[in-house]
């Protein structure tokens, strides 16, 4: 609490007030405008949409919630609304309530295939793997080309185990998008963890052509390198890394626990 004026205030909801008020600078023209529809229009579903997603846009998830309840007042079937209610919900960590929303998303609109992918996505957040991985294989029933469905199959699979079987997802999705960044990164490391370094040393690579300035990714490298016995390589992409980020940890860990390890081991060894 603070004195100011001979008044009292509580500090936390001035902060809030505060960083919401800071939130929403990016977007104070469109809020304004969407404020002034409603002022004429309190029940206008299109300024009450636009204004929930903007909301949402600044991090203000409650508020945001809040408009979606009011959107659905007025319009019980629009299945936007549904889905970016599940979003919305699942940013605040409510995934059974987002669940709700997705379905019923899918319900009024089984063609809008990113609620699926969605879906899935909490199921697996939600630890319920084998629902998470029939979801992704509906979706993929109805459209084969979906790359994100693909990874998002691929990710449950190594999830289960299945690693051959997800690293074949994984491919699936590169070959409808060969640019899909996540997807190389995930089949690095999974490359590596079945021991195919020179496989996940081309999917790093691969991937750093796309995201050159990415330490996390010079750092995987260096790790599929160090596998190889390519120490003074792997040390070079340690050392990016640490160009690009200074006192990352992951590439610290890496060199100084293991390429340099490595490397002052096979010293001693031909002083010998």
């Amino acid at each position: 609490m603070i004195i100011f004026g001979g008044k009292n205030y509580e500090v936390l909801p001035l902060f809030l007030a505060a960083r919401d008020l800071y939130a929403s600078l990016p977007f104070f023209k469109e809020l304004q405008e969407c404020t002034e529809m409603l002022e004429t229009n309190p029940e206008d579903a299109t300024a009450l949409f636009q204004k929930s997603v903007l909301f949402y846009k600044a991090r203000r998830f409650e508020a945001a919630l809040q408009l979606t309840a009011q959107v659905l007042k007025v319009t019980h079937e629009d299945y936007k609304v549904w889905y970016n209610r599940g979003v919305i919900l699942g940013e605040m960590g409510r995934l059974e309530e987002a669940l709700e929303a997705y379905n019923r998303a899918i319900e009024l609109e089984p063609a809008f295939e990113i609620t699926w992918d969605n879906k899935g996505v909490v199921l697996a957040r939600l630890g319920r793997f084998e629902e998470a991985l029939e979801t992704y294989e509906r979706v993929l029933l109805r459209y084969p080309k979906y790359a994100e469905a693909w990874a998002g199959k691929a990710s449950i699979l190594s999830t289960l185990g299945k690693r051959e079987d997800a690293l074949e997802a994984y491919n699936q999705a590169l070959k409808i998008r060969p640019d899909y960044l996540e997807a190389l990164i995930s089949t690095g490391s999974l490359l590596s963890s079945l021991g195919r370094f020179e496989e996940a040393l081309a999917a790093y690579d691969r991937a750093l052509q796309l995201a050159p300035k990415e330490p996390g990714l010079w750092a995987g490298r260096s790790l599929v390198l160090l596998e190889l016995n390519r120490y003074e390589e792997a040390l070079q992409s340690c050392n990016k890394a640490l160009e690009l980020k200074s006192g990352f940890v992951p590439a610290l860990e890496i060199k100084l626990r293991g390429i340099l390890f490595k490397l002052s081991e096979n010293l001693l060894l031909s002083i010998r």
